[in-house]
């Protein structure tokens, strides 16, 4: 089925919804990877479509899918419908968003329907940069993983992490014809939304949906300690963005993909073996309670907890 699918369509993955009951159960599940690619509609300022995060996504489940045909050609991929679902998002300017838990538990159903199936092994993807929403995917695959017989992983959320923090600056500077200048590097390091980067993905990708305009946007930026809810709004030029978009070129998106290419190759290779270490793709936002889900019932937990232990000595020295 691979090799028809990629005479018919020129695609490294078979479409999921595109297969019979017969075609999914003829697939060797041992020899199989499962993508799904997820994003939330929102805002992208006044140039981009509400559909930038699931778009990328997207893009980068294709690079996925062609880096594991690379690594196993043997390997059957089978790509899902994009879920257009996500959290912590802008919530302006026609944004649509969802709790967090929605986030998680949606993904933690297609892990455990895909494993029912006889997939062994999944992949999450996501270009979101709310941290609460990778971090709903993180807590997904370790759920899968630890409670079917299938494993997942969240293959971006330290992706985005170490991106959101400046790690791949210089490994894009390598990629460029023209050197990045100290000024351009400041203004990349607090490019967060709808800015140098995302416009860029889509002048290559889907050009005819980025609006003329974004070459007159001024640079809104903001040094990361200012950032707060909503601040693509409420500060810098106040059209929702916050980064640099009239700095963006189809040439620019390439060179992220080369900089981001050799650590998801390592991610996939490691995978495919069995031999990935765990934390070395969780985000460090993963470990801060505050970012989980439960949260909050984390902290009723720990308050009842207390407050018997203070019961306690209370009885104790009456």
């Amino acid at each position: 089925m691979s090799e028809a699918n990629t005479k018919a369509g020129k695609r490294p993955w078979l479409a999921y919804e595109e297969l019979s009951m017969p075609q999914i159960a003829a697939i060797d599940k041992d020899r199989a990877v499962a993508l799904i690619a997820i994003g939330p509609i929102e805002e992208h300022g006044p140039h981009l479509p509400v559909g930038v995060d699931a778009f990328n996504a997207e893009i980068i489940a294709d690079v996925t899918a062609q880096i594991i045909r690379g690594l196993a050609p043997e390997t059957t991929v089978v790509k899902l419908p994009t879920l257009y679902l996500g959290a912590h998002v802008y919530r302006s300017g026609g944004s649509v968003w969802v709790r967090q838990r929605v986030v998680r538990n949606t993904v933690v159903d297609w892990g455990r329907a895909l494993a029912q199936a006889g997939f062994k092994k999944s992949i999450v993807i996501s270009a979101h940069g709310g941290p609460r929403h990778w971090v709903a995917l993180e807590e997904a695959a370790q759920i899968v993983s630890r409670r079917t017989s299938g494993r997942m992983i969240a293959l971006t959320s330290r992706l985005i992490f170490d991106f959101l923090n400046g790690k791949y600056v210089g490994a894009i500077n390598e990629q460029l014809a023209t050197p990045l200048t100290k000024e351009e590097i400041r203004t990349l390091t607090m490019d967060y939304h709808a800015g140098w980067w995302e416009t860029s993905m889509m002048l290559r990708h889907k050009p005819q949906l980025v609006d003329p305009g974004y070459v007159e946007l001024p640079a809104s930026l903001l040094p990361r300690h200012k950032l707060r809810p909503n601040c693509a709004f409420t500060q810098g030029v106040g059209k929702g963005y916050l980064g640099a978009p009239a700095r963006a070129t189809a040439a620019f998106a390439d060179a992220t993909a080369e900089a981001l290419s050799p650590e998801i190759t390592r991610i996939i290779r490691e995978f495919l073996a069995d031999t990935l270490a765990w934390k070395s793709i969780r985000s460090p936002i993963y470990f801060l309670p505050v970012f989980r889900t439960n949260y909050k019932l984390y902290l009723a937990g720990m308050g009842l907890a207390l407050a018997v232990v203070i019961w306690g000595i209370f009885l104790l020295l009456r």
